[in-house]
């Protein structure tokens, strides 16, 4: 049978119906799915019956893709909650979201802010005194960060979900644990906003932070490595940046 000759509709990464062109001009109707596909000859069928026939299909692919988007849309809504649930309690501090810090009756409440749906940081440094001094980082600066990067799943990371860091202490945690760090380096992480390949959540995060900083960035894995998956970090995973501003250059 030849390649595909035209693509009626299209599932979220791959055509799920096409036509093809066969042998003797022969044309067949495909249902093309991830792990098979279903051809039917449409010379066996009357003009009706194609018809009926292409639209059944065009429905069902349809409601295919409807419903993987609505999946996705479940885990990472499933996601979100999760973050807010573990910021509100069992994060120590226990935060509050950004809005009710001016009805707090605490003084300097703690809080965290929701940067976008899928992007929360927390400034543990925010009230230090001078902060406001200093210079807020924005697009074209670079940064040097001393970091360590946690895989997220609820509850208050452990060592074990350490993917990477380049802090001396936490590598000399995972290297009694029996972890090969010797390509591990303790340098800090330059990054140059708007410039530097690094994952959009973190690069978002580091926008309006000031030299110093102490910050814990959580994400989804709309803003992290989405359905791929990195070592340790699984598909669709939250991940967590722990980082301090050691440097911000202008």
């Amino acid at each position: 049978m030849a390649a595909s000759f035209v693509f009626v509709v299209w599932g979220l990464f791959y055509p799920i119906i096409l036509l093809r062109i066969g042998v003797n001009y022969k044309y067949f109707l495909v249902l093309n799915l991830p792990n098979r596909e279903f051809c039917v000859n449409l010379h066996d069928y009357s003009i009706y019956m194609k018809l009926r026939l292409l639209f059944a299909l065009v429905a069902a692919a349809a409601m295919m893709t409807v419903v993987g988007c609505n999946d996705d849309d479940k885990n990472v809504e499933s996601a979100r909650t999760t973050i807010e649930r573990y910021l509100t309690s069992s994060h120590s501090p226990r935060l509050i979201p950004e809005s009710e810090v001016a009805n707090s009756i605490v003084y300097n409440p703690p809080f965290y802010e929701k940067l976008n749906q899928d992007l929360y940081r927390y400034i543990a440094t925010y009230y230090d005194q001078g902060r406001q001094e200093r210079e807020q980082g924005e697009w074209g600066d670079q940064v040097e960060l001393r970091v360590t990067a946690y895989v997220f799943s609820g509850s208050t990371p452990n060592i074990s979900a350490v993917y990477y860091t380049n802090e001396q202490s936490v590598i000399e945690s995972l290297a009694k644990g029996g972890l090969d760090t010797q390509y591990w380096t303790t340098e800090p992480m330059v990054v140059k906003l708007g410039e530097t390949n690094i994952i959009k959540g973190v690069e978002e995060s580091l926008l309006g932070c000031r030299e110093g900083d102490r910050v814990e960035a959580y994400m989804t894995s709309k803003l992290a490595y989405d359905d791929k998956a990195i070592g340790i970090v699984k598909k669709e995973a939250s991940v967590l940046w722990v980082y301090t501003i050691e440097k911000l250059t202008r």
